[in-house]
């Protein structure tokens, strides 16, 4: 099985709903796995436990730190889902990096401005 528990996944139930969340549990006889919903195109399975066939996901990618909205966008994912040790990591991820511009002499990341949907403010 290409799966932990915790690891974030995302696919289709049987009734060919879109998911994305994290493992609850892993039925490797049975080649299922349970998914907390954190995103859905079903908004009535968000938030719930559902089964799914293990081939019917795939793993979500490592986050890259130099993506900054990304990373703002899974911290304030942690923060949704109450993931205390998620929110930590990544913010201590974030910590690091900054530090380690601020070494290089790299004042950009360290400064940002805030990102909308519109570009940076000015």
């Amino acid at each position: 099985m290409k799966f932990n528990i915790s690891d974030w996944v995302q696919g289709k139930t049987k009734d060919g709903e879109l998911i994305h969340g994290f493992v609850e549990t892993i039925d490797i006889l049975q080649g299922f796995v349970t998914v907390n919903v954190v995103k859905s195109d079903n908004e009535e399975v968000i938030g719930k436990i559902v089964a799914v066939r293990s081939s019917w996901l795939k793993n979500v990618s490592d986050i890259a730190v130099d993506d900054g909205q990304l990373f703002q966008n899974s911290i304030n994912l942690a923060l949704d889902t109450w993931d205390e040790a998620w929110f930590m990591e990544l913010t201590n991820t974030r910590k690091a990096s900054e530090v380690a511009a601020a070494q290089a002499g790299d004042k950009s990341n360290i400064y940002s401005f805030p990102v909308n949907r519109l570009g940076q403010s000015a």
